[in-house]
């Protein structure tokens, strides 16, 4: 269907795209594989990043708002956070669609390539093609059975595994500021996260861990969030989850109530609850997939 001046683009939320299959991740990770064809749409997230693979056909779609190539299998569009695109759609096509927060990505660069968050930034791209992110996509993410028990689990080390191939190959993060504002020094950024590791077994309070910054509570919490794109509670979390899968790869079984103690959950069910919200997977349920 061709443009035409007296028709808006309709949003994509609210078009006639078929939603084929659909799997949430942990942190807010979410991949839809879509179909459609033959109509005008616009496109915005004001949540999301959105990392979005033509599967099959596109080869008759193209923006409108702005002057590009026309799609085709295998290439992809990068539509960060807050932008604008509008689309002709022509003969059918399938894609998929990854959403996945900027603060996601930001760990995700801070723990590969120790990259500070603040110079991380996506790129706006439309129809590029990179052989090695098209297999990951595929093979990692779009080749599991999503109805799987196991199959969120792969599918997040497949998304995780895409995220670092694209912060290396699209240079995300190398258009560094001159200056970067804000955040804890690194002396102090140590200091907080070997006062956390030596105290996960225990409750720690946010004013125990601002004292070793020598930052108010309420700055520290800011300047925390700034240098780790989390907050000091979700670190606190996520540290204590790698310290139980830790604890449960070992050969020789701990029980879940002694993995809970010793990673500072107050009893195995609150262990079982964190643990199957950020990792799609129940602590016993993990180990069998480990076989241990």
């Amino acid at each position: 269907m061709s443009l035409s001046a007296k028709q808006l683009p309709t949003a994509f939320t609210e078009s006639n795209v078929d939603h084929l299959r659909d799997i949430q991740l942990p942190d807010g990770v979410r991949l839809v594989e879509y179909h459609n064809g033959g109509e005008q749409v616009y496109y915005e997230n004001d949540r999301q990043h959105t990392f979005s693979l033509y599967l099959a056909g596109g080869f008759e779609t193209f923006r409108t708002d702005t002057p590009g190539p026309k799609g085709a299998p295998s290439h992809f569009c990068l539509m960060p956070k807050d932008s604008y695109s509008a689309w002709d759609v022509g003969s059918e096509q399938r894609f998929a669609h990854l959403y996945f927060s900027d603060d996601y990505l930001k760990r995700i660069a801070l723990t590969t390539f120790d990259m500070d968050p603040r110079q991380v930034s996506l790129p706006h791209l439309t129809f590029a093609h990179d052989p090695a992110l098209d297999a990951i996509f595929r093979h990692s993410l779009m080749g599991w059975d999503w109805n799987m028990s196991n199959s969120a689990l792969a599918v997040e080390q497949g998304v995780q595994t895409l995220l670092v191939n694209m912060i290396q190959g699209l240079g995300v993060g190398k258009a560094m500021p001159q200056s970067l504002n804000g955040g804890l020094s690194p002396q102090a950024l140590a200091r907080v996260l070997e006062y956390m590791h030596a105290h996960l077994h225990r409750q720690i309070l946010l004013s125990e861990l601002a004292q070793q910054a020598g930052l108010s509570e309420y700055h520290f919490a800011r300047m925390f969030k700034v240098s780790q794109a989390q907050t000091p509670q979700q670190c606190i979390t996520r540290l204590r989850l790698e310290r139980a899968q830790g604890l449960l790869r070992q050969p020789v079984g701990v029980s879940l109530a002694d993995v809970a103690l010793a990673c500072g959950f107050s009893s195995q069910s609150h262990l079982g609850r964190v643990f199957k919200q950020y990792l799609g997977v129940t602590p016993g349920g993990f180990r069998q997939q480990r076989g241990g």
